[in-house]
Order: structure tokens, then C-alpha cells, then sequence
């Protein structure tokens, strides 16, 4: 959940920190819809503006955290808002959310309250404990109950997307020809980083850095991405394309284990730092074929939302 990235949603990939709490409400085939409280129907099932202004707070409190509270008012090179744009991504996300419940309510999937808490459990732990958790939602007005019902929503999706792939077999040939076709654009980072909002800040803190601190408790103490912080600045894996185009230059630029100087983008002063460096075959094999099937599921969704009878109302 790095907002560094290019796109603000991504149908591809789901974060249950952000998941929608959907309420299902069923609709007469029949008879005429009732819209009214509704932003989109999905075969005749509707999604709230309810369950709608509760996904955008979430999204918009994160992003006006990271770029500031006037960053929803500027206009992309499509013309619209970031503040039209992402409303736009999250209806999407909800239509997308409600065609795999409609789907996994068929094949009789479901999710129970045991997985839920041990999935979030997984989660607590990864972020540091209890504490940490507790932080992360207070600093960025996330109640747990929100979680808990987001969680079940990414466990539904992974089983959906579980099952869908035990039909699907993407061979050792498939995925060397994809990388040798895609081999400039192959390489993948893990990198983390430390955001401040002053130049003189982060030359103060490269300093420290040249005197020997750890970049995590840095990162920790010193990061406004509130996101990574807690995970000592660590933005996990991604590959070119993915971050705003001036981090990434710098990040591609890095060795492993190196730390950038300061760098400049649109939305403050980072330092990075590369941890690994994957870019041969047999070190991207596994990350080759989830790629594949990813894009094999991303496919199959696309189907199912063409032909899927959907009505927007949003306004």
C-alpha cells in the first residue's frame, strides 16, 4: 500500500486494509431497481452509498496523509481530479468486489470467523504487534471492525482465485518465454524508504545514516509514509512501472544494499535504500508465473464483469 505507486486502485491486486464493507442488497429481477441509496446495481444487486463513502474516507484520509490536503483538488493528464479519479477507481473496485461475491455465493465458497482472525493475526504480527497494529489504524482513522470485515472479503477473493487456478498450468516454456520477452522491464526491487517534507530534513537524517543509524528505527521515527514506517520503510517488491518516475529512476539506480542521496518528487524528499536486486531467470521463475496467473485470473474478471449487467449511479 505504498501511494508512491502510479495508479491509486489497482483491480488487480486487493488490500484488505481497504477493502469496501459491502451490504448486499438483493433486487427484484422483475421489477424496476430502486436506486435511491444506491451508487451501482450488479445483476440486480446493489452496492450502498453507504458502503461507498466508507471505502473513499479510508482512501481519501490515507492519501491526503501522504500528498497533503490539497493533492485530491489537482488535475491528471486525463483531465480529471485525483478526488474524481479515485471515486471512480473505488466504484470499480466495488462492482469488481461484488461479481466475485456473486460468484463464490454460486460455488458455495465461504469464509469463517476463525480464518478471519487468523489472517489478522498473521497481519498484527508482521506489523510489529498489538501496538503497532492499534497505531496504524488510529493514525490513518481505520476502525478494526472495518478490518475484520475487509479481511474476509480478501480471504473470499484468494479462494475464488484459488480455485480458479487448479485449472491453470503455466509451464516452465511460458514463463522463459515471457521473461526473455520482457527481460529490460524484468527486474524487481525491494527497497525501503524514508519520506520527509523538508530538504534540510533529510540531509539531517542522511547524516545519521553516514554516522551509523539503522535506517528502520529511522524510517520508523522520521517517516511521514505512515504505511511503510511502522515496517521500517520497507515497500516490499516491485518492478519498473510502478513507482512515480523519479523514485524509481533513483531506486533502479541503486545497488544492492546502497542508499540513495536525497531525492525529490512531487510528494517530498526520500532516501532509499535497495535491500535486493532479482533480475535473472531463475531467480524470477516464481515471480514469472504468478504473473501469468495473475494476469490469467485479471482476464477471466474482465469476462465476468463484460458480461455481468451493471447499472452506475454515482454521481
Amino acid at each position: 500500500m505504498f501511494y508512491l505507486k502510479k495508479s491509486i486502485l489497482s483491480l488487480k491486486k486487493y488490500s484488505f486494509l481497504l477493502f469496501a464493507i459491502i451490504m448486499t442488497i438483493s433486487l427484484a429481477a422483475c421489477s424496476k431497481p430502486n436506486v435511491e441509496g444506491m451508487v451501482a446495481t450488479v445483476d440486480g444487486v446493489g452496492i450502498t452509498q453507504e458502503e461507498f463513502d466508507a471505502e473513499y474516507k479510508v482512501y481519501r484520509t490515507m492519501f491526503e496523509k501522504q500528498l497533503g490536503e490539497e493533492a485530491l483538488d489537482q488535475v491528471g493528464s486525463d483531465g480529471k481530479t485525483f478526488a474524481e479519479a479515485l471515486k471512480n477507481d473505488i466504484l470499480e473496485k466495488l462492482i469488481t468486489e461484488k461479481i466475485v461475491s456473486n460468484e463464490t455465493e454460486n460455488m458455495n465458497i465461504t469464509v469463517t470467523d476463525e480464518e478471519i482472525e487468523e489472517n489478522i493475526n498473521v497481519y498484527v504480527q508482521n506489523i510489529g504487534g498489538e501496538a503497532a497494529f492499534d497505531e496504524f489504524l488510529e493514525n490513518n482513522d481505520i476502525p478494526r471492525e472495518f478490518i475484520e470485515t475487509n479481511m474476509g472479503k480478501e480471504i473470499l477473493v484468494e479462494k475464488h482465485k484459488e480455485k480458479f487456478l487448479e485449472d491453470i498450468n503455466i509451464s516452465q516454456e511460458e514463463a522463459k518465454e515471457y521473461f526473455l520477452e520482457n527481460k529490460e522491464a524484468m527486474t524487481i526491487l525491494r527497497a525501503s524508504h524514508i519520506l520527509v517534507a523538508t530538504e534540510e530534513e533529510g540531509y539531517e537524517i542522511l547524516e545519521k545514516l553516514k554516522n551509523g543509524e539503522d535506517f528502520a528505527s529511522l524510517a520508523k521515527e522520521y517517516s511521514l509514509d505512515s504505511v511503510s514506517a511502522i515496517q521500517g520503510g520497507d515497500l516490499e517488491y516491485f518492478g519498473k512501472g510502478a513507482m512515480i518516475p523519479e523514485f524509481e529512476d533513483a531506486a533502479f539506480e541503486l545497488e544492492e544494499g546502497e542508499i540513495s542521496d536525497l531525492v525529490r518528487t512531487e510528494v517530498g524528499y526520500h532516501i532509499i535504500k535497495v535491500t535486493e536486486v532479482l533480475d535473472s531467470y531463475e531467480e524470477l521463475e516464481d515471480e514469472i508465473i504468478k504473473i501469468l496467473e495473475e494476469q490469467a485470473y485479471i482476464d477471466m474478471l474482465q469476462e465476468l464483469r463484460n458480461n455481468a449487467k451493471v447499472e452506475k449511479y454515482l454521481k
